[in-house]
């Protein structure tokens, strides 16, 4: 009995310890967060012919993937608070919102933001119609937070 409570004693806080370091999604694990999430979305990706690439950075800091023919995302991981300001002011920055380009080919990009259920999309890949360069910048900065071994 005594040995039992000693026990136990040693094994609560280690218990407790669990509970409060319980571990966040591991890369690639499935999530449908995306799809509810009501802040800020910062959306990236590339269209071949009817399939997309995307990935999302959330003002949360999650940082999500999918094809647009799968209804969940795989979770990639999350930024940090400084990185997630730095990418959402980039797009503020070259004033995003205003920017109305949309000319899009087989192969285009695209930078969508998402606020809620309002969306602004800037397209580009017309060879005619490069995009602008403010717009290119911001792509490139994205598509360099996500390593080349989560990218699909």
């Amino acid at each position: 009995m005594n040995k039992t409570l000693r026990l136990i004693c040693f094994l609560i806080p280690w218990v407790s310890f669990a509970q409060e370091n319980t571990a966040k999604p591991t890369p690639f694990a499935v999530s449908k967060h995306p799809f509810t999430y009501t802040g800020r979305q910062m959306i990236v990706g590339q269209s071949i012919g009817g399939l997309e690439k995307e990935y999302r950075l959330l003002e949360d800091g999650g940082i999500y993937r999918r094809m647009n023919t799968s209804q969940e995302f795989e979770v990639l991981g999350e930024q940090t608070k400084k990185n997630v300001e730095t990418a959402f002011k980039a797009l503020k920055d070259v004033n995003f919102e205003e920017i109305n380009f949309k000319h899009p080919s087989r192969t285009s990009y695209f930078i969508i933001l998402k606020t809620g259920q309002k969306e602004h999309k800037v397209t580009w890949g017309d060879a005619k119609h490069p995009a602008p360069e403010s717009v290119l910048k911001v792509y490139k900065a994205f598509m360099g937070m996500i390593p080349a071994s989560m990218r699909l």
